[in-house]
């Protein structure tokens, strides 16, 4: 068991948005498969390091070695702070890449009372650039002047 852990924290490990501080993981159930290099966490899974807490109902990671993707579906919350969040229906992570993209009928960005909407979030979490849209609409954006 102490195994099957250990690759879980391994595989969310990538996410470095809080570089060298421990990733805690709370969750209904925990499937490891290392045939096919899955694990699915089920049941309001919460993934929490330093300020960064990632939410959702379902959270799977395909991996070898190291973490390919991580893919969270079902109300998706991330905050990277209490003034800093992005929610959506599905949210994929490409560690590789540091890109998150987030998607969903209704994907809201906020960072303190500014907020934009759309229906799809690209987020690269090193230049920390992000691009919303919406497919067929428009994208709402509101500013607050500091």
């Amino acid at each position: 068991m102490l195994r099957i852990l250990t690759l879980a924290f391994l595989m969310v490990s990538s996410l470095a948005f809080a570089e060298g501080q421990p990733i805690r993981i709370i969750a209904s159930t925990l499937d490891v498969n290392h045939a096919t290099g899955q694990a699915i966490f089920q049941g309001n899974v919460k993934i929490t390091q330093g300020e960064v807490v990632l939410s959702a109902n379902r959270v799977e990671a395909q991996y070898n070695k190291t973490p390919n993707t991580l893919v969270a579906t079902g109300n998706v919350i991330l905050t990277r702070s209490s003034t800093e969040s992005a929610t959506g229906d599905k949210a994929i992570y490409n560690p590789t890449t540091q890109t998150l993209i987030l998607t969903g009928n209704r994907v809201v960005l906020k960072r303190g009372p500014s907020q934009l909407v759309g229906d799809s979030l690209v987020y690269n979490l090193n230049t920390q650039v992000a691009r919303v849209t919406r497919q067929g609409g428009v994208v709402e954006a509101t500013f607050m002047p500091q």
